[in-house]
C-alpha cells in the first residue's frame, strides 16, 4: 500500500493523457540533457583555461543557446588543458636542455 501512495505522488505531476505524458517525458529528458551539457562545459572550460572572461562567455553561450552553443563551444575551446600545456612546456624545456650539442674532445 505504501508503494501505491509513493507511485501516486510521483505520477501527480504527469498528465492522464498518454500524448501529453509523452511530451512531458520528452521535455524532462531534454531538460536533463541541457543541464548535463552545462555541467560538462563548466568542468571542461575550468580545466582548459584560467581566463575568467573566457570561462564566463563559454558557460553563458551554452546556457543561452543550449545545443548550438555547445557545438560552438567545441569549436572555440582551447585544444589542450592547462595541465597538458604545462606538461608539454616542461618536456620542451627538458629536450632543449639535454639536446644541446656536446663538445667533442680533440
Amino acid at each position: 500500500m505504501t508503494s501505491s501512495v509513493l507511485l501516486d505522488s510521483l505520477l501527480f505531476f504527469l498528465s492522464e493523457d498518454p500524448m501529453t505524458r509523452t511530451v512531458q517525458g520528452g521535455l524532462l529528458f531534454i531538460s536533463v540533457f541541457i543541464i548535463y551539457l552545462l555541467f560538462f562545459v563548466t568542468r571542461d572550460i575550468l580545466l582548459r583555461t584560467t581566463s575568467i572572461w573566457y570561462q564566463l562567455i563559454s558557460i553563458a553561450m551554452v546556457f543561452c543557446l543550449p545545443i548550438v552553443g555547445f557545438f560552438l563551444y567545441l569549436l572555440i575551446r582551447p585544444s589542450m588543458t592547462v595541465a597538458e600545456r604545462n606538461m608539454e612546456e616542461a618536456v620542451q624545456t627538458l629536450l632543449k636542455k639535454y639536446s644541446q650539442p656536446r663538445k667533442q674532445k680533440a
